[in-house]
């Protein structure tokens, strides 16, 4: 008896396990040495995040999120396509501080 299989490999971006929340909020990157570019964030979760970014960015490169009102959280670009990147944070945030960001947010919450 022969069983055929096919196996689906995941794509990092989607391996994640933390629930992503969305978010519509103007942030901005800060990456070694340069100064800050504009973001929309589309997406957070307590690991990283996903958002729209108005210049180009590397996978690998570590930045900063710089969103209002809150500290700047270190991150590490993890993917990139056609101005969008994903993120994940070198320390993973705090539920609270998720929640503070996502109720900062407008329009999706």
């Amino acid at each position: 008896m022969r069983i055929l299989a096919v196996i689906h490999e995941q794509r990092s971006e989607d391996a994640r396990s933390d629930a992503r929340r969305p978010v519509d909020l103007n942030a901005s990157l800060r990456m070694a040495g340069m100064k800050g570019i504009g973001c929309v964030v589309s997406n957070i979760s307590i690991a990283g995040f996903m958002a729209k970014s108005y210049a180009p960015v590397q996978p690998g490169s570590l930045i900063w999120l710089r969103v209002p009102g809150f500290a700047a959280l270190s991150a590490r670009v993890v993917w990139c396509d056609d101005g969008r990147i994903g993120c994940q944070f070198e320390t993973p945030i705090t539920p609270e501080t998720l929640v503070r960001i996502v109720a900062e947010a407008p329009n999706l919450h």
